[in-house]
């Protein structure tokens, strides 16, 4: 049974986040009637977005940001939902905000398009982020309204179905080129992982810290949730940037002219959590050129970077890291984590 999904105007941005958040998290499949008319005589399970509401249909009121062809700053106001602060509040509407704004705010990296304060060569980071400053940036958030969004649709429409999703637990390490001899068995892995990050930022990070990575790890292979580690090297097919700051739009309009089909930079090396506000693979969406592009980003909740400068966040690595993944587990989203052992530029 398909979701019948009607809006006045299905632009490039609506088409996306829908099919993101319906589709990629939810497992729907949408149908986009081509008139009011047509929509109003379907049958079935029906969503309308605008400004107005239909009869008959279950409505979310629009904020504007996804009908809008500029790229401009913003003028958001937020409201409490549940226990966080949200953005793109709407009155009149099935919920109190705009999810599929919010979604595609954060999954298109809307911010990072604008002006910023990038003193010292930092890049974009986390503390400018309007997740960062909602307190939303530790939470796969778009996965939690997509959740939500399930929840309604069942109330309204029982006979939808929903296939599950499985939490999975996704480790992956970064290699030198010249260590690729190194692609061996998860323990020796391990082994050398701990002494380069021990290297790497000179023993703060403790034993006992690695200890019980190693042993989450392990544990979350033992109960089959672990996919096999994946070693990450410079190729055609995939990328990590190191030295050099992932800079939007430029690093993925770089790495799509060369035809790279995946992305693994989508994290923040100076602390844990969602840059994108998800815990699912996406397609990279070009705010420039208004499409959907072909680059599949595989968004990191931490780094070793990131965990080793986790005192940051004011809390205990270890604590954030039990966090974090449980709200993963929340959404039976992936938790990917990047281990690295040191930090090279890609040529």
């Amino acid at each position: 049974m398909k979701l019948q999904v009607y809006a006045p105007l299905i632009s490039p941005r609506i088409k996306y986040i829908f099919n993101f958040m319906f589709t990629g998290v939810l497992g729907l499949d949408l149908e986009y009637p081509k008139s009011l008319a047509e929509f109003t005589q379907a049958e079935g399970p029906k969503l309308s977005y605008g400004k107005h509401p239909i009869p008959n249909s279950l409505f979310f009121k629009s904020a504007g940001l996804l009908t809008d062809r500029s790229i401009r700053r913003q003028k958001i106001n937020t409201t409490v939902f549940g226990e966080n602060q949200v953005p793109f509040a709407v009155e009149g509407s099935t919920l109190p905000f705009d999810p599929f704004s919010a979604a595609f705010y954060f999954l298109s990296r809307y911010e990072e398009y604008l002006p910023f304060d990038d003193r010292k060569d930092q890049g974009y980071r986390a503390r400018l982020s309007l997740q960062y400053k909602l307190g939303l940036l530790e939470i796969p958030v778009i996965d939690e309204w997509a959740i939500i969004l399930k929840n309604i649709l069942h109330q309204h429409f029982p006979t939808l179905k929903f296939p599950r999703r499985n939490f999975s637990f996704k480790v992956a390490y970064s290699l030198n080129p010249e260590h690729q001899s190194l692609v061996r068995p998860l323990k020796k892995a391990f082994s050398f992982i701990n002494h380069k990050i021990k290297e790497q930022f000179g023993g703060k990070i403790k034993e006992e810290q690695m200890t019980k990575i190693r042993q989450l790890i392990k544990k979350m292979e033992k109960d089959g949730h672990a996919a096999p580690p994946e070693f990450l090297l410079p190729n055609t097919q995939r990328r990590v940037n190191w030295q050099e700051k992932l800079n939007l739009p430029k690093s993925y309009i770089q790495l799509s002219a060369k035809n790279v089909a995946q992305d693994y930079s989508m994290y923040y090396s100076d602390t844990p959590g969602f840059r994108a506000g998800t815990c699912s693979p996406f397609f990279w969406y070009d705010l420039q050129m208004e499409k959907q592009s072909q680059l599949k980003i595989f968004p990191f909740a931490v780094s070793f970077a990131g965990i080793a400068r986790g005192k940051k966040t004011n809390k205990d690595p270890m604590l954030l890291l039990d966090e974090l993944i449980d709200h993963v587990k929340f959404v039976d989203g992936s938790f990917y984590s990047l281990w690295q052992h040191k930090i090279i530029a890609l040529a």
